[in-house]
């Protein structure tokens, strides 16, 4: 009997196994976000009161750059290494000589209206990346929600719980802050500082309103393209910040892995996967199998309806599974592919070439 109960286990470790190296790749589900769930909401009633802002506006650091001129943006950063568009009617003005100093500066009409800052060099005051949660509490009051008013109309920014745990609102007079949280080292991983409008115009968190809502235009097909490519870069961009500090080799870019990852998007936007769950779109492990991409790990995350590349990869980080991927210690190429307000980022382990062994 002893001897039956070995083979049973020894024949379990050996199914384990086996099934462990025949299936290699690690699929993660789609995550929604924000602009999927987010309610916007009129208010016919007059009774809305504006919030009074806790905090004075910074007086030094990145954020008092909105509302300045680009060529006060020169004088500080100087020349962008990339401009690259959004739908939201600014250009991203990409700094990313290094990865401690990266941000994206946004331009609108020869004004600041928005800054998106990863790199744990740059002065994000009253904040500092890599801050622990603890520490932004103790001076920082979290409330779940915010009014602002602009011209005769009245807007709610209303959190939910993830939002409080992940994504904290805060007010600074005229200026508005998106503090992203990683939920897990419970630190600050990045902030966006903006103007009250443009934040509007992305619909981060559920909206009520009284008096007339702030919309975007429906961008043309090359600059939805556009968006789309400078989408993917960012996001390569950022998850190299991400890994970079967490004491991890920076990845690169691997064309082919990048088609599939597009194609995967737009088959996710062109079927509406997220309400027609019924469509069951090509596994990426099958996709990899067919390709001649050479791998012996590989990992698969995929997003709908986040606004742009840096709350995307927020989600995926503040999602355990999708976190994980992101952050795999051996992984060394990723692609993206971004369709309209889907994204795909696959990653790869390369085998080691004999030639690199020697």
């Amino acid at each position: 009997m002893k001897n039956l109960f070995r083979i049973l286990i020894a024949i379990a470790i050996v199914l384990v196994v086996f099934i462990y190296f025949d299936n290699p790749v690690q699929e993660n589900e789609l995550i929604t976000g924000s602009n999927n769930s987010g309610q916007v909401i009129p208010q016919e009633s007059t009774e809305i009161v504006e919030t009074n802002s806790i905090f004075s506006r910074p007086n030094k650091g990145i954020s008092v750059l909105i509302g300045k001129s680009s060529q006060e943006v020169t004088k500080l950063l100087g020349k962008p290494n990339r401009i690259e568009p959004t739908v939201f009617g600014y250009d991203w003005w990409v700094y990313n000589n290094s990865f401690s100093n990266y941000q994206l500066i946004g331009i609108s009409e020869d004004t600041v209206t928005q800054a998106f800052v990863v790199g744990n060099k740059v002065d994000v005051t009253p904040y500092k990346i890599g801050q622990s949660l603890e520490d932004i509490y103790r001076f920082t009051i979290v409330q779940p929600e915010i009014t602002i008013s602009i011209d005769s109309n009245v807007y709610t920014f209303s959190l939910n719980d993830k939002d409080i745990n992940n994504r904290i609102l805060v007010q600074f007079d005229d200026l508005l802050a998106i503090l992203y949280i990683d939920s897990q080292d419970n630190e600050l991983e990045a902030v966006r500082f903006s103007d009250p409008k443009t934040l509007l115009l992305q619909k981060p968190y559920d909206i009520l309103y009284n008096g007339k809502m702030i919309e975007t235009t429906t961008p043309s097909s090359s600059l939805q393209v556009s968006v789309d490519r400078a989408n993917e870069r960012q996001i390569f961009e950022i998850t190299n910040v991400y890994r970079l500090r967490h004491g991890l080799k920076v990845l690169e870019s691997e064309l082919e892995l990048q088609n599939i990852a597009r194609t995967h998007s737009e088959e996710m936007a062109k079927n509406n996967v997220v309400i027609n769950e019924s469509f069951e779109v090509p596994k990426f492990s099958d996709t990899l199998r067919h390709s001649s991409i050479d791998f012996t790990r590989a990992g698969g995350n995929s997003a709908a309806f986040y606004f742009d590349a840096g709350e995307a990869v927020n989600g995926w980080l503040n999602s355990k599974g999708h976190r994980d991927t992101i952050l795999g210690k051996w992984y060394t190429h990723t692609g993206v592919g971004v369709y309209g307000n889907y994204y795909t980022q696959n990653f790869i382990e390369r085998p080691i070439a004999k030639e690199d062994k020697q």
